[in-house]
């Protein structure tokens, strides 16, 4: 009697450059091998100056297949400092992308076993959907951040059609989008959308557009933590189907592997273990998230006045690693017995950590469900891109966060004060928002409870397995 075979289905994933959405694509690839054994996975990566990617981690996957596309020559520098140059880069991949699949196709499918199921694109890779056509596969996106900011992104074709000023002209207005129960102002929407003219702007849209295009959209949230906004996107006529399974978190730490700074994270977690429970401030703003003298002297100063415990991660602009240069003198003396203050961070073990009770963050996507999984509160100090608009739906629509510097902007000469910043630590720390954190304690429970068997993430993975097995 013959032995039964199981087919066997491929996917191609091809996130964006930089650590941020690479680890989050990886941590979901691998929990759909977890799911079902009849796939196999194959990670396109873009090695790029701006967000090196670490042996270590990629080593750290022996199930997933890793190809590092061919490298452009001499990309413009100014590439990595702007959402068009990026997505320029981007472009320049395309037949190299194109090369990769088709020789992976050609070398290591075998076509009487193995299947390509589909592309799993990155919100600025959606110009790949044209290869996923020619090969007569379909696309899906993994989106790396939440179901609201999504529905802007989906949005953004029908905003340009619908207003022809430029928000610049007045950011105070009020736009209805389909995943926010309250009307959102223009000044809490990425800056690259304020004006049409501009390069970032065009490629905004244009990205926006292919990724209605996709088949089905994986978004990193889950339904108790963003259930109006992913009610909202499955009634819009003409989105994608969507499929939210997070929180997908790196919460092994591989990312932050790096062996340099082994001795620096012993010596914060041991530092940690002998603070009082929920007793500390912990300050961190990203890979991104860098200050100028004045602004680090302000933040100084604000954590001094405010007499709390604090981990504070600081990363000048200047690139200046002296300490004594951009404090106050004196600060590091005079709260050496309640402050440590250092560069990198191992962030998951330090949220994870029972001695933390507030984390003063750049509301970027990754920190803020790395934060809820361990049910710390969020005092919100967003800088760029999406976090201005997530600062906006955890404090306004969700009741999540507590402001520190909201979802609008200050200019880079104007300084978020010493006093602001104390009032904002006393606030959180001192019983004032208990109703905040009783919530953010309870998001803790039901983030874990989204991916246990049952949970709506689980079921959410579930469909889009049989949805990706189906469409072959």
């Amino acid at each position: 009697m013959r032995e039964s075979t199981t087919k066997k289905y491929e996917l191609v994933f091809i996130p964006g450059p930089g650590i941020s959405h690479l680890v989050p694509t990886v941590e979901f690839a691998k929990t759909l091998l977890d799911s079902d054994h009849r796939f196999s996975v194959t990670v396109l990566t873009m090695n790029v100056p701006f967000g090196p990617i670490q042996p270590s981690y990629t080593d750290s996957f022996p199930q997933i297949r890793f190809i590092e596309l061919i490298r452009p020559d001499s990309p413009p520098p100014e590439m990595k400092h702007s959402l068009s140059g990026l997505c320029e880069l981007i472009d320049h991949y395309k037949p190299h992308s194109r090369q990769a699949i088709t020789q992976l196709i050609a070398t290591e499918l075998d076509p009487n076993s193995v299947s390509l199921a589909a592309l799993v694109l990155d919100m600025f890779t959606t110009t790949m959907v044209d290869i996923a056509d020619e090969l007569g596969v379909p696309s899906y996106a993994y989106y790396t951040s939440g179901a609201a900011t999504l529905d802007l992104f989906l949005y953004i074709p029908v905003l340009d059609s619908t207003i022809e000023t430029d928000l610049k002209d007045d950011l105070t207005r009020e736009l209805e989008i389909p995943s926010f129960k309250n009307s959102v102002p223009s000044i809490a929407v990425p800056s690259a959308l304020w004006t049409k003219s501009c390069d970032d702007y065009i490629w905004y849209v244009y990205c926006g557009r292919r990724m209605g295009e996709v088949k089905g959209v994986i978004i990193n949230s889950f339904y108790d933590l963003e259930t109006y906004a992913i009610d909202s996107l499955g009634t819009v006529s003409g989105y994608p189907k969507i499929y939210s399974v997070g929180p997908v978190l790196d919460l092994a730490g591989r990312a932050n592997s790096d062996k340099s700074q082994t001795q620096q994270n012993e010596n914060i977690m041991k530092w940690l273990d002998k603070q009082p429970a929920r007793s500390v401030v912990f300050l961190c703003f990203g890979s991104r998230g860098t200050f100028d003298v004045d602004q680090v002297k302000e933040i100084a100063n604000g954590l001094e006045r405010s007499g709390h415990r604090f981990l504070w991660s600081v990363r000048p602009k200047d690139g200046s690693t002296r300490l004594d240069e951009l404090v106050p003198e004196g600060f590091v003396e005079r709260t050496a017995e309640r402050g440590m203050v250092c560069g990198w961070v191992p962030q998951v073990g330090v949220l994870g950590h029972g001695s933390v009770g507030c984390f003063v963050s750049h509301c970027g996507w990754n920190s803020i469900l790395e934060s809820f999984w361990f049910g710390v509160p969020i005092l919100t100090w967003p800088l760029y891109a999406e976090q201005h608009l997530n600062a906006f739906l955890l404090v306004k629509e969700l009741g999540l966060s507590v402001e520190l510097k909201g979802y609008y902007r200050v200019s880079e000469d104007d300084l978020v004060t010493a006093e602001e910043v104390e009032r904002g630590v006393r606030k959180v720390m001192e019983g004032e928002c208990e109703e905040v954190r009783k919530r953010v304690e309870e998001m803790k429970e039901k983030s874990r409870r989204a991916l246990k068997e049952g949970g709506s993430s689980a079921g959410s993975v579930k469909r889009l397995i049989e949805d990706l097995i189906e469409g072959m």
